[in-house]
């Protein structure tokens, strides 16, 4: 099976920029969606028949500002998956921002993770979204559930995540509080198992700014990460950046498992 996530800047613009050809050469079990900035009507009928001709959809977009945030996750038809719009935190549910997926063989957790904003003014808000998370992964855990969790989580958690991590330090997306907040979900008995793949491996990023060339130059960060259960890393066969792929200022990531 093989999951791929994709922060798409906006379902609309990406449409223009070449989502649906990407979609069925693809051809994903399941995806993740982040930043649709857009509701599931606004869509083009075309466009709707399209992601629903062979998947399930679970369109989540943000309930209390239009155009923002908001994810889904599109599983093929006949895995059985059951969508859940929501961790059940009030606060962020009606941002959009993650779906909870259940298969047979494990759960997904897949959204847009919120970020600190600049001034870091959000900074106090992404932490109680990671503490609140840390208990759904705890839960869920003790129910003998093994997770995928994925999605832009707003954060390069070591050095070697982003290009320029000395000028970074208290900048978004780098702080000590977030990258502390990172390591939680570690503990909480998830693997990064890309890094995992790749131990102290410079230039592998999902994220570029759109100013100064900096994708041309590869100039990035790795934010967009794939997390599994410890007992689920036997299952794993690959774990991929495809920097490749257009379309926006992140990449799609992918992970493939055997279940």
């Amino acid at each position: 099976m093989k999951l791929w996530s994709w922060n798409v800047n906006g379902m609309r613009a990406v449409l223009d920029k070449g989502f649906l050809p990407w979609f069925r050469a693809t051809d994903p079990d399941v995806l993740s969606l982040q930043e649709v900035r857009v509701e599931w009507e606004q869509l083009d009928a075309s466009v709707r028949a399209e992601l629903t001709k062979h998947h399930e959809v679970c369109w989540f977009p943000a309930s209390v500002k239009k155009g923002y945030a908001g994810s889904a996750t599109l599983s093929r038809k006949g895995l059985g998956m059951k969508h859940t719009p929501g961790l059940g935190l009030p606060a962020y549910d009606g941002e959009g921002r993650m779906v909870v997926s259940e298969h047979p063989g494990f759960t997904l957790l897949a959204g847009y993770f919120p970020n600190a904003s600049a001034e870091l003014v959000r900074l106090d808000f992404k932490r109680q979204w990671a503490l609140g998370l840390i208990k759904v992964m705890k839960a869920r855990h003790g129910k003998g559930e093994r997770l995928v969790v994925v999605g832009d989580m707003n954060v390069a958690p070591e050095e070697v995540d982003l290009a320029n991590p000395s000028t970074n330090r208290k900048n978004p997306g780098f702080t000590d509080e977030e990258r502390e907040d990172f390591r939680g979900y570690l503990k909480a008995g998830l693997v990064d198992v890309f890094r995992q793949r790749h131990p102290g491996e410079k230039g592998l990023y999902t994220w570029w700014s759109q100013r100064g060339g900096a994708r041309a130059k590869n100039v990035g960060w790795r934010i967009d990460l794939f997390l599994v259960s410890e007992a689920l890393v036997p299952s794993v066969t690959d774990a991929a950046i495809h920097p490749e792929v257009k379309g926006s200022d992140h990449c799609p990531i992918s992970l493939t498992l055997a279940v």
